[in-house]
């Protein structure tokens, strides 16, 4: 509404401006990671607003072009989401409009056809059709929208009722609320002991498998002692355990000692330790963080140290390993922030994953929304893929997700060590979305050309919002 009427410059400043006011609101957590500075932010600021001013200006000459905005408004976001997230270390798909209807099921079930950009289509689709009833009065294209979602909330109901082959599988998650630089100064004896004891109580209620969060241990592979310690553990308590480990901890800001001190490179990743069996191949963490877990594009930009310090060089996993635990049941595993990238999520259940497992450390970003927003990705993971998603958070809050998105269990007190355990079903349903992958989001894509072959084609009438 606010672009209606202005050119395409004009509308570009004014969507860049909504934009960057937009993301203060979501990212004003970000200076809890230690060494953000006030000129990142700015820097951060200016490249995500490009996104809503692209968009913005694209409304404005999809207007102007003739264009129906019921189309082209819904279609160009979706566009740019899906940019937004494959754009290498400028990647950064989080908060994205599909994940502010975590919370409602019935809405989500279309992402099990077209991925989390059909949610964000309808979103927009009908945010589009509300400006056009009140800038033209035109109730035809609102009517049309409202079929579409009813349509929508209607199908996702269904899905929710429809009865399927379920087998339960019991987890449980440990929670144990380990702050920044808490291993570093203490040691790992503090941490193990709470570790260890949390992972007693689960126990007691029979799981089937135990989950330790991302970087729960340090130094594992390189620790002989420590990994028989986890071996006797899981002897210990009859249960398996699935750990969170790594040598170095992220978002670390530190210099190295010596430039050239690879030593100090090394992996995150996740364990499975079972008592009696050899410990098959780590899953290593595919998507790292950029800054935080490695410089990109190191030996070719010459990154100032006053910009990032060269103190966190984290080396990546190679493929999606997955874990096989009983009989049949395999889980593939996301490390941290990868769950935002739905192919990844994929990648893992077309290998035979039928449940996901995400291991979180948002204790970097302190008592903050940041965790349940991270969380939220994971509710539009399980419905793209129909499988259930364990969420095992350092500080929390740690869910378990069933196949359809509904939150299972939850640990109500976020920043307080915890256990959470329930059991999940889980079935053989395989997604249209598994077979097909972002194919929506591909004629999305396809649909921002039309709108540049028509861009000499400038007449101005209310017809382009309808």
């Amino acid at each position: 509404m606010a672009c209606n009427g202005l050119r395409c410059g004009s509308s570009f400043l004014l969507g860049l401006l909504s934009g960057m006011v937009t993301l203060v609101g979501i990212f004003w957590w970000v200076f809890q990671i230690p060494g953000w500075r006030l000129f990142h932010a700015g820097m951060a600021l200016l490249y995500l607003g490009l996104y809503p001013a692209l968009w913005c200006a694209g409304v404005a000459l999809a207007k102007r072009g003739g264009c129906s905005c019921l189309i082209s408004a819904p279609a160009l976001w979706v566009a740019l989401d899906y940019l937004k997230s494959h754009v290498g270390f400028l990647s950064f798909p989080w908060a994205s409009l599909a994940h502010s209807q975590h919370d409602y099921p019935a809405i989500l079930q279309i992402a099990s056809f077209t991925g989390e950009y059909g949610v964000t289509f309808l979103i927009v689709l009908v945010n589009t059709a509300v400006a056009a009833l009140l800038l033209y009065r035109g109730l035809g294209p609102a009517l049309v929208v409202a079929v579409v979602l009813v349509g929508a909330v209607v199908f996702g109901k269904y899905q929710l009722t429809v009865p399927r082959a379920m087998k339960p599988y019991r987890v449980a998650v440990v929670q144990p609320c380990i702050w920044p630089g808490e291993q570093e100064q203490n040691g790992q004896a503090d941490t193990l002991a709470r570790l260890e004891g949390l992972t007693a109580k689960a126990a007691a209620d029979s799981p089937q498998l135990v989950v330790w969060p991302e970087t729960a241990v340090l130094n594992l592979p390189a620790t002989p002692a420590l990994g028989q310690r986890l071996n006797n553990l899981s002897e210990k308590q009859g249960v398996p355990l699935l750990v969170g480990a790594s040598e170095r901890v992220k978002f670390n800001d530190r210099p190295l000692r010596d430039p050239h001190e690879n030593g100090l490179r090394s992996y995150n990743a996740a364990y499975l330790i079972r008592h009696g069996q050899p410990a098959p191949p780590p899953y290593r963490k595919n998507r790292l963080v950029p800054f935080g877990e490695y410089l990109p594009l190191e030996g070719i930009i010459p990154w100032p140290s006053w910009f990032a310090e060269a103190g966190f060089q984290t080396v990546p996993g190679l493929e999606m390993t997955l874990f096989d635990l009983d009989g049949e049941m395999r889980a593939g595993v996301l490390i941290c922030w990868e769950n935002l990238f739905p192919e990844m999520a994929r990648e893992a259940a077309e290998n035979g994953a039928r449940i996901l497992v995400n291991l979180i450390n948002d204790g970097w970003f302190g008592k903050t929304p940041a965790s349940r927003q991270h969380n939220a990705a994971s509710v539009l993971r399980a419905v793209e893929n129909g499988i259930p998603v364990i969420v095992a958070s350092n500080c929390g809050p740690s869910q378990l997700i069933d196949a359809h998105g509904r939150i299972v269990a939850s640990l109500a007190d976020s920043f307080s060590p915890g256990i959470l355990a329930a059991e999940l079903t889980i079935g053989r349903q395989r997604t249209l979305y598994r077979r097909q992958g972002d194919l929506f989001a591909w004629v999305c894509l396809g649909i921002v050309p039309w709108l540049l072959i028509r861009f000499p084609n400038f007449r101005r009438s209310r017809k382009g919002w309808r």
